[in-house]
């Protein structure tokens, strides 16, 4: 072998240095199947920019089936068109339209009991519920299409046959033909009882949790895949305000997997969320056993639900999450054993557990009995519309925190078994009519979560955060870091800049408070408020924003005393005091040949303290499976690149000075050459 090592000029850059992006994020089901790949599979691409999603998926020549509001498509691509789509940096990431499974437990003795709380006359009313499942049958009497289910979708799905935008029909009666499932699930949710209306033990006895909230079926069939649950999402989303949709419904998953933020069922979940509606998923039907919790479900935006029984314990089959995961655990236990509800026709799931009463025995036609996650969560689906309709100024983060508030403590259970307990409706509703509703807010970006989870806490003392004329430092136990820095100068300023999608302002609110204004990239978003009769922590927020630029932020003295107490970031601060000085080099290299072993070639460097990027690329000449990574001082490899495309590029943000290695990867039938090119992106002081 024989390599050259070439250390190139420095250039001073006035922002952070640009350059090749990283190869869009590969799902790691995909990632297995691409070095075998002989057929066309269906994927689903996600872009940086919705704007740049059609323009991306022509080149592709291929048909495909595009979002209305999701920066996402669905297209059958070969081996060679995934590669091109991971090579245009465009492209965020792509992932396999992996089938899924609708959560459903079938018990061999069903109890027959319908668990539903009549709550002091709340009934949903007002409050619209989607169910993205198998679909829902328009045609029940407990379910009428058009005074009950206001809109009834079925979700196309063939790749290789459809194309463009819009792959759904509205206006179906009946979207439910083939599984029965979504039926079940909806009217659980919000089912009226009609057909139980003459029941002697109670009218409407086999009714929902919210028997007068609206429903959106949204119909996926019995074959549910990825591609159309993201589809679910989309319709969601961009029809929430025409049909008032406040809460999606989700019983259906897939099998235990890590928190992946990237993940196109987790994007489509957070952006409904951060909309204000809130999102509902099962746990999953793989329990006892730990770790074996939906991947979705753990989503933190999410209510992960699983499933009990009347007698408030654990049912077996309900997943369980990992002991002391951050985001592995169950959020709420509800009723979901023995469950009764509406029964679509001519449909297999429900026929297996048949309701048999002789006192009422139509009530086989109408009603059967089903037991799981699946069942579990349309009933805090419906308790979520009950609260809504006492308390409409609610947000998504506020339903959630009510129903785990209030629930029943489950003695002997773990956290990540049971969450906070089991769903008590009677507290929840009473907590939602006492509770101040922050809804606005929250719309307008005071979210809970990020994109990727959690948000990123910086303290006021933060060295990336720059302050001009007189800050004095105020200690306060209420503060985040116990102190924040406050003036009342004219023209003071608080700076600085971050790579990434939104950001909170954290600040102290008192008496004395007076007025600032907020500033990004030159633009005013508003007035920051610092008064308040009586002390208070406050956020202001700002969202929407590019993820892949540097954003500058100011907030400046407008009137009286402002403060600045912490920041939340959804991404990363920089030194807004700094210049980027790049320094590159290159390493030519010959690899193989070799048929049956990998081979590996290693090539150390030195990064210092000022090294605040790794950016590097592998090219080589002919035909060869080669992939890069980059190994950290202390042997973990912290960035790969294993796309098939020619280039690997990776990136990394390291955390320590020290020697580095580049790592080449791969085999090569014939003798290949390669070439490195590696920028450091080193930050200097102006």
């Amino acid at each position: 072998m024989k390599t050259k090592f070439k250390m190139l000029s420095a250039c001073v850059l006035t922002a952070l240095a640009g350059g090749a992006q990283a190869d869009a994020i590969i799902g790691p089901d995909l990632q297995e199947m691409l070095p075998n790949l002989l057929e066309s599979k269906k994927v689903i691409i996600t872009t940086h920019d919705r704007s740049d999603l059609d323009s991306v998926m022509l080149q592709v020549n291929a048909p495909y089936l595009s979002m209305q509001a999701l920066p996402m498509a669905g297209a059958s691509l070969n081996k060679l068109q995934i590669m091109n789509l991971a090579n245009d940096d465009r492209v965020k990431s792509i992932y396999y339209n992996k089938p899924l499974e609708y959560f459903n437990y079938t018990s061999a003795e069903v109890t027959g009991g319908h668990y539903v709380h009549d709550v002091e006359g709340v009934t949903g009313q007002g409050v619209t519920v989607a169910i993205l499942d198998s679909g829902v049958d328009g045609t029940h009497q407990d379910l009428p299409m058009g005074s009950k289910v206001i809109e009834n979708v079925k979700i196309l799905s063939d790749l290789d046959l459809l194309g463009g935008s819009n792959y759904f029909i509205e206006g179906v009666p009946n979207t439910d033909t083939s599984s029965g499932h979504g039926t079940h699930v909806a009217g659980t949710v919000a089912g009226s009882g009609a057909a139980s209306a003459m029941d002697a033990r109670r009218a409407n006895y086999h009714d929902g949790i919210a028997p007068n909230a609206n429903l959106v079926g949204l119909g996926a069939g019995e074959g549910i895949a990825m591609l159309q649950t993201i589809g679910g999402f989309d319709y969601v989303i961009a029809n929430r305000e025409r049909l008032g949709i406040d809460i999606v419904n989700n019983s259906w998953g897939t099998s235990a997997g890590a928190f992946d933020p990237n993940n196109p069922v987790n994007q489509a979940s957070y952006e409904a969320y951060k909309k204000g509606i809130v999102v509902a998923f099962a746990a999953g039907n793989d329990g006892p056993g730990d770790d074996t919790v939906n991947p979705y479900a753990i989503a933190p935006w999410v209510i992960n639900v699983g499933a009990g029984n009347p007698d408030k314990e654990l049912v077996d089959f309900s997943s369980r999450g990992v002991e002391g995961d951050t985001f592995k655990h169950v959020d709420i236990i509800a009723p979901g054993s023995g469950i009764i509800s509406t029964r679509a026709a001519n449909t297999p799931l429900p026929a297996l557990s048949p309701v048999i009463e002789p006192d009422y025995p139509d009530y086989y036609l109408h009603y059967a009995g089903m037991s799981g996650t699946s069942m579990a969560t349309p009933f805090i689906a419906g308790v979520a519309a009950l609260l809504l309709e006492v308390n409409p100024d609610l947000s998504p983060d506020q339903v959630e925190s009510i129903i785990r508030d209030s629930a029943d403590e489950m003695p002997g259970y773990k956290f990540h078994e049971v969450g906070d307990g089991y769903v008590n409706v009677k507290a929840a509703v009473e907590l939602a009519r006492n509770t101040e509703g922050n809804r606005r807010d929250f719309l307008n970006g005071q979210t809970a979560w990020s994109s990727q989870g959690y948000w990123r806490d910086v303290d006021q003392s933060d060295s990336n955060i720059d302050y001009t004329s007189r800050w004095k430092l105020v200690n306060s136990s209420d503060s985040f870091g116990g102190s924040y820095l406050q003036t009342k100068k004219r023209g003071s300023k608080a700076m600085f800049d971050f790579m990434g999608e939104g950001m909170q302002l954290v600040y102290q609110a008192n008496e004395q408070g007076g007025r600032g204004e907020l500033f990004v990239d030159g633009r005013s978003y508003g007035i920051v408020d610092f008064y308040s009769q009586s002390p208070e922590t406050r956020t202001f927020a700002v969202r929407d924003l590019s993820a892949q630029d540097i954003h500058s932020v100011e907030l400046r003295h407008v009137q009286g005393k402002i403060n600045l107490d912490a920041l939340k970031v959804d991404g990363q601060l920089i030194d807004n005091g700094m210049s980027v000085v790049t320094e590159e080099f290159y390493v030519e290299g010959t690899i193989g040949p070799s048929a049956e072993n990998v081979q590996t070639q290693d090539f150390r460097f030195y990064a210092d303290d000022s090294v605040a990027f790794i950016e590097s690329d592998l090219s080589w000449e002919g035909v060869a499976d080669l992939d890069y990574e980059l190994i950290d001082p202390n042997g973990e490899s912290v960035a790969s690149s294993a796309t098939l495309g020619n280039p690997e590029v990776i990136g990394y943000s390291p955390n320590e000075a020290g020697y580095y290695t580049l790592r080449v990867n791969g085999y090569a039938s014939v003798l290949t050459n390669y070439r490195i090119n590696t920028t450091l992106s080193k930050l200097v002081q102006n």
